[in-house]
């Protein structure tokens, strides 16, 4: 069994070329190359790529007997077991369970109606409609006039034509019409049916073909052939010159009036029986047989003679779609027919070996190969003359070629020993060999302006002038031995790409260029220089380089480049770089290169051609050069590993932007757009819901590109995830993972295989649900609990120091009616018995001391009741009380005491600790000015502010020195530490004999 999915190239290369392994897929195939024979034999008959789907590809079942493109772009084929949808690369089996006649069935026609509906007939299970995702199925029970289905058409007037095996149908306005022998057709069996520009319809039947005029009525049946099978007709079309196309069991007929031409295996045909017909965008007509395929190109078949056509195969379908490609469904698949933008030229053609290294053009037009074993090769039209050692070179390894000015054509050969020879007129003129000569393989030969011979090797550089030779190396000053590419630029400068550098030669001396100058990369397989002047660098590794104005400018992988491996450089005549490496050919516009701003610009567009577009192998050849020529028709030739290929630079571009789908949407590995045959996207106005998970995301999209959809790219976007377009390439899935709920909308763009994008693209809302615990009324029902238990808090807490505080009312009221009367009645018991006693009594002064401290405790005892009443928790109770202790305090003393306080002191609360604190730093820094200062005045000033309050005492006493204060005492440290337990300041000033200052100063609570 042929490999699935394998690609072949149609040439001169016939069926010794295939594994017999691969028997039953090559009847096909083979039956398709001897029809095609003479493609490169011609100019007007270009080649066709051409590959093949199976079942290991996906197929249902490989023998394909109807296709269709519906609206949305895909591809649809009916099998004898089944009904597939194909983007291309992946097959979508139908499977329906309200319509298993869909998987099992076997379907003889494909119809996409111009309104959305898929027309599919079986053969023996009537007719089924899929219709905005309904299914409606017809038999001979609700109007067919039989249920075999032969074909299917939909005319211009929007009716569909159903050819039976019992007549022929028309569907209009949901009921069918049927036609009959009654009503004048031909036959019954009705197997092709036609419609002309003018409306006519032509309809094949096993007796003739009968044409019917636009509004359903029978105008009557001709006949074709000699015998009962000339006129049992199968298939018909008319091209676009009028003439109609006859398909029957004994051959091919053209209807041009009233003549008839029959066709059969003596004019090319493979097989009498006609199976099918087509027309296709270019004007050739198609014609599959029970043997193969063929086409008539200007007015001829294009088939093997029929003594080598000894396989072939059945085809059933022909159908081009919306891109030109061509498809035919064969009894062993499914085959895509492209037309092959390159010619390839090979041993089939006549060259003497595959491995061209070389290729060049001289002044007559003759192209010139030099070849890995095969000598010197010429391409003169059609034919190939080969020189190899048997006849006249000294060596089959030819490496360079050159044609100088005087017609004669340099040769560079493989070392050893190297050399180089000359060859004019068909005979060889060896150089002599001189003691100047590198000897060594000889990569590049040049001719520069002066008529001097440049010869690049792979141990020097060697020129050639007058009949002498001089050699120049590293040691010359050249940037490497390794001699790889030479140009001469529009100034007569001579640049040498090396494999350690760039060299300019200019005045007889080298100026070098290397990655440390801005050179991406040292070796240099590439020169060649724009019409604008512009240097472009090939290198190997380091992508493709610019320079213009003594600086580089590298593009590479990254900037979207093809390769980073340059073999050859050619412009064309519309403006683009082609440039060949091991993995292909491809192109880029000029503009878009000097236009491209690193960093800025977006990636740079390249078309990359390979197999598909007729190469045989996709590796070119950069050893030596040229590794590629622009002939003077403007044609590009570049040597590969496997023949030379040949292609128009000016080859049509596919600008058909391809339809893009979002085909599947899974979430923690669950499917919510379900990649299902008939899967369509949610309504715009009601996002896809995804239940709530990980936040892991999946989405598979494709392109309806069909032509090469293996060079379609993408690139897309999550909005809501994604700050940029993220360009994937040809991957078609994207994956997101920890997504948080919420909305997201995801966009994906694509372009076909020559680079055009549909910036449209498709684009699908999203909903991703949150758990529970991650809505907004459970992020809500959350805050309100948590401000319930802060206000429940709150109201403790208030409630707690309620409590305190009614509790120190109570002690200060307790302790002042209660221990306070005591106090004072012992103070006045005291103090009455201080009077009742004489001075001469032993007993006084005791008496005297009780009653002084009794007074001292009372005072005490106010100044706590004073410190755990709530009540005076108040600035203005503060100053109240300090100003008159200090009045009490300095009574009777000889110290005059100045009190400063504001006009209007604000109600503003201070805390409890805080107040004692001040009052116990103001009460032991007067008691300081009275017992240690010796001051005869002393100032208590209170300062207020917006948040700060300041409290100054200051005296005009001795004062003293700092360093000097007794260290045992504790005084000024208790205050310092006071004070900062409520987060103020303190601060002391003194000096002898000028006084001390305190100032203390604190938040305001």
């Amino acid at each position: 069994m042929k490999r699935a999915g394998d690609e072949f190239v149609f040439s001169r290369r016939w069926s010794s070329e295939l594994p017999g392994r691969f028997w039953s897929g090559c009847i096909f195939l083979i039956g398709v190359l001897r029809c095609f024979g003479a493609v490169l034999s011609t100019n007007s008959v270009l080649p066709y790529s051409v590959r093949v789907w199976q079942t290991d590809d996906g197929l249902p079942q490989n023998s394909v007997f109807a296709l269709a493109q519906s609206r949305d772009g895909y591809l649809w084929v009916g099998t004898r077991e089944g009904l597939a949808r194909f983007d291309g690369v992946h097959f979508t089996v139908v499977d329906e369970p309200g319509a298993p006649q869909l998987k099992q069935g076997w379907i003889t026609a494909i119809c996409a109606a111009k309104d959305g509906s898929l027309w599919i007939g079986f053969e023996a299970a009537g007719l089924t409609r899929w219709k905005d995702g309904a299914f409606t199925h017809f038999t001979e029970t609700n109007g067919l006039p039989n249920n075999q289905i032969r074909s299917l058409l939909e005319s211009q007037d929007g009716s569909l034509w159903i050819g039976t095996e019992g007549g022929l149908a028309q569907f209009k306005n949901g009921r069918f019409t049927n036609y009959t022998q009654r009503q004048g057709l031909g036959h019954n069996l009705v197997r092709g049916i036609y419609e002309e520009t003018n409306g006519m319809l032509r309809v094949a039947t096993r007796q003739g073909l009968t044409t019917l005029n636009p509004s359903g009525g029978v105008v009557g049946t001709s006949n074709f052939g000699s015998g009962f099978n000339g006129n049992v007709l199968r298939c018909v079309c008319a091209d676009r010159h009028g003439h109609l196309w006859v398909g029957s069991n004994e051959g091919l007929y053209r209807e041009e009036g009233e003549k008839k031409t029959a066709y059969g295996t003596s004019e090319g045909l493979p097989d009498q029986t006609i199976n099918a017909l087509h027309e296709d965008s270019a004007g050739q007509l198609w014609v599959g047989t029970y043997l193969g395929l063929v086409r008539f190109v200007d007015d001829k078949l294009v088939a093997r003679p029929s003594s080598e056509a000894v396989f072939g195969d059945l085809v059933h379908a022909i159908f081009e779609d919306r891109e030109g490609n061509l498809w035919v469904g064969a009894e062993d698949g499914l085959y895509r027919l492209n037309p092959a933008r390159f010619t390839t030229y090979t041993t089939e053609q006549g060259l003497a070996h595959n491995n061209v290294m070389s290729v060049c053009e001289d002044r007559e037009g003759t192209i010139w190969l030099g070849t890995w074993g095969g000598g010197l090769n010429a391409l003169r039209g059609d034919k190939v003359i080969s020189y190899m050692s048997t006849n006249l070179l000294t060596r089959d390894s030819v490496l360079s070629l050159l044609e100088r000015h005087d017609g004669t054509m340099w040769l560079g050969l493989e070392s050893p020993p190297g050399g180089l020879e000359r060859f004019k007129d068909g005979r060889r003129e060896p150089l002599p060999r001189q003691s100047g000569f590198i000897n060594a393989a000889v990569r590049v030969i040049h001719e520069d302006r002066e008529g001097t011979v440049w010869i690049g090797t792979s141990s020097g550089l060697n020129s050639y002038a007058h009949g002498r030779f001089d050699g120049f190396t590293v040691a010359n000053g050249l940037a490497g031995d390794v001699v790889l590419a030479i140009c001469e630029d529009a100034e007569g400068t001579l640049w040498i790409g090396t494999e350690g550098g760039l060299s300019k030669r200019a005045k007889g001396k080298f100026t070098n260029y290397t990655t440390r100058d801005g050179l991406s990369q040292n070796a240099v397989d590439a020169l060649y220089e724009d019409r604008q002047h512009t240097l472009w660098i090939g290198t190997r590794g380091g992508g493709l380089n610019k320079l213009r104005d003594e600086r580089f400018t590298s593009y590479t992988s990254k900037q979207g480049l093809f390769s980073d491996e340059i073999y050859e450089i050619l412009e064309d005549d519309l403006g683009y770089l082609w440039m060949s490496c091991r993995r292909g050919i491809f192109r880029v516009a000029l503009k878009e290169l000097n236009e491209f701003v690193p960093g800025k610009s977006t990636a740079i567009e390249c078309t990359a051609f390979g197999k598909a577009d007729g190469m045989e192998s996709v590796q070119c050849n950069g050893v030596s050069k040229p590794g590629g020529w622009k002939g003077k028709n403007g044609r590009l030739w570049f040597p590969t590993i496997r023949g030379v290929v040949a292609v128009e630079s000016s080859i049509v571009a596919n600008d058909k932007p391809p339809p893009v789908l979002i085909e599947e949407v899974l979430s923690d590995r669950k499917a919510f757009l379900p990649n299902t045959w008939r899967a369509t996207l949610p309504d715009a106005s009601s996002p896809l819901e995804i239940a709530p998970g990980r936040g892991d995301l999946e989405v598979h999209f494709t392109a309806l590109s069909l032509q090469a959809p293996e060079k379609n790219r993408f690139k897309y976007m999550l909005e809501g995830a994604d700050l940029a377009w993220q360009d994937v390439g040809g991957q078609r899935t994207a994956r997101y993972h920890n997504l948080v709920p919420g909305h997201y909308r995801f966009r994906v763009q694509a372009c076909n295989n020559d680079g055009m994008w549909n910036e449209t693209g498709a684009a699908l809302a999203l909903f991703m649900l949150p758990h529970f615990w991650q809505t907004w009324w459970f992020r809500a029902s959350l805050a309100g609990m948590f401000v319930m238990v802060l206000t429940t808090l709150y109201r403790l807490r208030v409630a707690r120091l309620r409590e305190i505080e009614h509790l120190r009312i109570e002690i200060a009221a307790n302790l002042h009616d209660d221990v306070g009367a005591r106090l004072t009645k012992v103070a006045m018991v005291t103090e009455f018995v201080d009077r009742e006693t004489a001075e001469t009594d032993k007993v006084k002064p005791h008496v005297q001391t009780i009653f002084k401290t009794t007074r001292e405790i009372i005072r005490a005892m106010d100044e706590i009741v004073w410190t755990i009443n709530p009540k005076n928790d108040t600035l203005d109770n503060l100053a109240n009380y300090i100003f008159q202790y200090a009045q009490d305090y300095f009574q009777n003393t000889g110290v005059r005491c100045r009190l400063d306080v504001p006009a209007q002191l604000p109600d503003a609360p201070i805390s409890t600790e805080a107040r004692h604190n001040l009052f116990m730093v103001v009460k032991e820094a007067l008691s300081n000015v009275l017992r240690h200062a010796g001051a005869s005045e002393a100032r208590i000033e209170l300062g207020v502010s917006d948040s700060r309050m300041t409290i100054l005492i200051a005296d005009n006493g001795k004062g003293f020195v700092m360093a000097q204060a007794r260290p045992a005492g504790n005084g000024l440290k208790n205050m310092r530490q006071r004070i900062q337990q409520i987060g103020g300041t303190f601060a002391l000033e003194t000096a002898p004999g000028g006084g001390t200052t305190i100032r203390i100063e604190t938040v305001r609570a």
